[in-house]
């Protein structure tokens, strides 16, 4: 399993992002339970999603032969996917501001441009 998901970002950014999109909801707000059921989402889908596409960063930036293009596409791909599957998921029912809590998950970009440029760095080592 840790081959396609990587529990520990998977578990680190559930937390960040679940307690950050509580209190997003819960300061405009003032509804707890709604606060955390957005906060619930956010943490599930982080988990769940956060592991398996910090993974797929690894995949593409080693799969590309070009460290300009891999690094960017690491990059791209991932962010496209998590902002259009986290906004998504906060329009369903039960989030009060689906904007406003997705806006968090623009954290995705340093961290994928992190993971991908010490992929290509651990590649390099390699030869």
């Amino acid at each position: 399993m840790q081959r396609f998901f990587n529990f520990k970002i998977g578990i680190v950014g559930a937390l960040l992002m679940g307690i950050s999109v509580f209190c997003i909801n819960y300061f405009a707000t003032k509804l707890i339970f709604e606060s955390f059921t957005a906060a619930l989402k956010q943490s599930t889908y982080t988990f769940i999603f956060g592991g398996f596409l910090i993974k797929g960063c690894e995949f593409i930036a080693a799969y590309f032969k070009k460290n300009s293009i891999a690094v960017l596409l690491a990059i791209a791909i991932p962010t496209i996917i998590t902002l259009l599957l986290t906004y998504g998921l906060h329009m369903l029912k039960g989030t009060p501001k689906p904007l406003a809590s997705t806006l968090p998950t623009l954290a995705i970009i340093p961290a994928t441009a992190v993971w991908a440029f010490r992929k290509r760095s651990l590649l390099k080592k390699e030869i």
